[in-house]
């Protein structure tokens, strides 16, 4: 209350200044709001004079660093903006209530000050020229600043696909403020916080709307809407500060271990009644095997053969009781013909789906499983046995006719000294 009192004051004693030292010291900010420009010099004093002696006396933040209440004096100003040298109109009014609330207000864990990110105006006011010549770039120069606390994710963000593509000159790809927000950070740990996980997915949309918009018609996004925690969202398949590029070889050959993540998990697939053989069964086919061989021996080789979204699709997955489902029964001929150009029904109701096969529903492809799982054993047993037997012969041979040869020795060189 005791700055706010000041403040006033200061706003009445600035009324007398002259219209020649309010154009010297406006410096190209100008306040988009039906009061005079004047006002916002009639709020600057306090910073450097008045409200660091009374911080100090009151036993606050050291002084010598602008506390957030500082800056608020003049950044909680509605319609506060300043425009750019490329003629882009900078926000610089600060909700002081979505500030608090945020990951960096008041239920943070340190305390961060306005100056912790902004670490260019440590001197408070006048404030030094504006670094950049447009938003994006000093945007870009700013998100570098989170590192200096969250080093781990800085380190992990750097071989990521938005880094790469920002390194390259793409600068639209996404930076920290781009995610996370600037001054609205949300929370991210739902252990310790009530967190929305579609907010996630709602700020990804922001450069990747027709994926998000996608994924919310799915079997996970309509779950996810539902608040259900069981179900992946983006990160979940493209960690935060990891994410690869999807369009690689590495990416497509590692997709299958993602979907396994969950569907390979008996425990979490009980829940909702789904078999683990939906994977199982993916790994011991023809496709599977193929791609785990090519994971294992050559990572960056693209591979034609299926993984799980040329089937099912990435974002969009939809039961197969789904009529729009790529894999319902009646879409499957042409979801195959995406590789296999001559496939009929024929083809698609060779294929057994996720399932193993059993007695009662597949009972030919059974009864030739168990032949092979009968026929093979023996045979191989049979072959072992004989390879066996006939290198116990050879060698029993062998040893007989060393035997014999000692024997005849012994022989001749008993005869010649009965001899002499």
């Amino acid at each position: 209350m005791r700055v706010r009192s000041q403040k006033s004051e200061v706003r009445s004693r600035w009324l007398k200044v002259s219209a020649s030292q309010k154009r010297d010291t406006q410096c190209g900010i100008r306040i988009t709001h039906h009061a005079s420009r004047v006002t916002l010099l009639l709020i600057l004093i306090p910073i450097l004079i008045l409200i660091p002696s009374i911080a100090h006396a009151q036993g606050g933040p050291d002084p010598d660093r602008p506390t957030n209440e500082q800056c608020l004096v003049c950044h909680e100003e509605p319609g506060l903006s300043m425009t750019l040298p490329s003629n882009e109109v900078l926000p610089l009014s600060v909700d002081p209530g979505i500030l608090a609330r945020s990951a960096h207000g008041k239920h943070a864990s340190e305390e961060v000050r306005c100056v912790d990110c902004h670490n260019d105006l440590v001197d408070g006011y006048p404030h030094p020229p504006f670094p950049d010549v447009d938003y994006r770039t000093w945007q870009l120069k700013l998100s570098l600043v989170c590192g200096n606390c969250h080093e781990d994710q800085a380190i992990d963000r750097q071989e990521s696909v938005h880094a790469r593509l920002i390194a390259a000159g793409k600068f639209e790809a996404a930076s920290c403020a781009d995610c996370h927000g600037s001054h609205d950070v949300f929370w991210v740990d739902p252990e310790k916080h009530d967190v929305d996980r579609m907010d996630q997915v709602d700020a990804c949309a922001r450069c990747h709307r027709t994926i998000a918009d996608q994924y919310k018609l799915s079997v996970h996004g309509q779950e996810a809407l539902k608040g259900n925690p069981d179900v992946p969202v983006c990160s979940n398949c493209h960690p935060a500060h990891k994410i690869e590029d999807p369009r690689s070889a590495e990416f497509r050959l590692k997709s299958p271990e993602l979907c396994a993540e969950c569907h390979a998990d008996e425990e979490l697939m009980a829940k909702y009644d789904i078999s683990t053989d939906v994977f199982d069964t993916y790994v011991a086919d023809f496709h599977g095997t193929t791609v785990q061989i090519f994971e294992a021996t050559e990572p960056g080789t693209y591979t034609n053969k299926a993984v799980c979204s040329d089937c099912h699709g990435a974002h969009r997955i939809l039961p197969p009781t789904d009529v729009n489902s790529s894999v319902m029964s009646a879409n499957l001929v042409k979801t195959c013909q995406r590789c296999h150009p001559d496939a009929n029904e024929n083809f698609t109701k060779s294929w057994l789906g996720h399932y193993r096969p059993n007695w009662e529903k597949y009972p030919i492809v059974t009864a030739v499983q168990w032949f092979y799982y009968l026929v093979i054993p023996v045979t191989l047993g049979f072959f072992a046995i004989f390879v066996g037997t006939d290198i116990f012969r050879t060698i029993k041979n062998k040893l007989s006719r060393k035997k014999k040869s000692e024997g005849e020795a012994e022989d001749e060189s008993g005869g010649g000294e009965d001899h002499a």
